[in-house]
């Protein structure tokens, strides 16, 4: 609890190797799941039989499971009985969920899990029955449209968290849960920023949708960043750009591809970047690229569980796997709505709460809605070295 609360009041965050820290606000968060008053993890008190039979259950694939015996009713809707066989993202959600209630749980929460094919008709009859039994708050992993459950739920005081898509199109009462690649751009990008860099180019993949760019740029301009030059790879060396990119200190490479790799080769053999120019990505960087000497020193922002945490550590006890943001994310919706019950009592699970401007601290580091329904979340700076991740900076514990 010390060292937690510790982090948490940390006036900034650490820097990796000659980067100075981006400051992180001081700000008291209204959940902090590590510190729940739970004595013992489940795992660590049962008996081997019990444990064999536990697992064995929990592999077997039910249309409906219920788990703990709490008043506080909780519902989530996955599309794990989809016909093309169970889906390991989907089984993350549904196992760290699962783990969540018997860590956090503590006798006041109980979650329904309505398996689905992720078929429309399949999460409406989950969500009408979901309604039915005065569930508080549900999350979605099934590829639906949030309207879809929004309308179905009928009660319009039930919160909806989607877990798919960062730029889903949210129905009202409705809010993402899931960050994405635009979201770890404009992170990577604030990350940059703290560092000093402020002459950016921002580079999107040729393919980038309308709403990509929007959300990349509507995020920079948040973060109060004004890239020198927002476009899409690849672009010739303009002559007209010839005085606008001088000295450029920071690219965001969106994407790794050819195009991309291109038009850096461009900044860089025309001399428009500085020494010290620093290279971020996102998390759409696929790890075949992390070898390319040309991306050697580059910065990624990432999201998921902290390795070595109480929730990693017991994901893995429980189901002998690895936990991945998957899993965070499950784990977080249950963390979230036992947080607020535990501080605030049974009805505490409401619009207003979520939208706290503290925001909360899960196993996915800190998070935060905005009054769009869209999340901002903290992220873990990673540096490539030797064509491999290394830690530079932990995600920030608080905003």
């Amino acid at each position: 609890m010390k060292r937690i609360l510790h982090s948490i009041l940390s006036s900034a965050r650490r820097a990796g190797p000659g980067i100075p820290g981006r400051a992180a606000g001081v700000l008291l968060l209204g959940l902090m799941a590590g510190c729940q008053g739970v004595a013992e993890d489940a795992a660590t008190i049962e008996s081997p039989q019990a444990r064999q039979a536990r697992r064995e259950a929990e592999r077997v694939l039910k249309p409906r499971e219920t788990v703990g015996g709490g008043p506080v009713r909780i519902g989530m809707i996955t599309g794990l009985m989809s016909g093309a066989g169970a889906k390991q993202g989907e089984r993350d959600v549904r196992d760290g969920a699962m783990l969540a209630v018997a860590e956090l749980g503590g006798g006041q929460l109980s979650l329904t899990i309505e398996n689905t094919d992720g078929s429309p008709q399949q999460v409406i009859d989950a969500a009408n029955r979901l309604s039915g039994e005065g569930v508080k708050l549900v999350a979605v992993s099934a590829e639906v449209p949030a309207g879809t459950v929004r309308d179905a739920l009928g009660a319009k005081d039930v919160p909806v968290l989607l877990l798919r898509g960062g730029a889903a199109e949210r129905a009202d009462g409705s809010f993402s849960f899931a960050s994405d690649h635009i979201d770890s751009a404009v992170e990577g990008a604030a990350y940059a920023s703290g560092a000093g860099r402020k002459r950016l180019v921002a580079l999107l993949p040729a393919d980038a949708s309308a709403s990509e760019r929007q959300r990349l740029d509507r995020g920079l301009a948040d973060s109060d960043i004004r890239p020198v030059l927002t476009t899409a790879a690849p672009f010739s060396s303009d002559a007209s750009l010839k005085d606008k990119l001088k000295d450029i200190d920071a690219v965001l490479l969106v994407n790794a591809g050819e195009g991309e790799m291109g038009a850096l080769s461009v900044l860089r053999s025309n001399g428009y970047l500085a020494p010290n120019a620093l290279i971020v990505g996102s998390s759409r960087w696929p790890a075949a690229v992390y070898g390319r000497p040309e991306l050697a020193q580059s910065h990624l922002c990432l999201f998921g569980p902290e390795n070595g945490s109480r929730m990693t550590a017991s994901f893995r006890q429980r189901y002998e796997r690895s936990a991945n943001l998957e899993a965070a994310y499950g784990f977080d919706v249950i963390a979230l709505a036992a947080g607020l019950v535990r501080t605030q009592g049974e009805n505490a699970i409401n619009k207003q709460n979520l939208l706290s401007p503290n925001g909360f601290l899960g196993a996915a580091a800190a998070f935060r809605f905005q009054p769009d329904g869209s999340v901002k979340r903290t992220c873990a700076i990673y540096q490539i070295a030797g064509g491999e991740l290394n830690l530079a900076d932990p995600a920030p514990r608080s905003f």
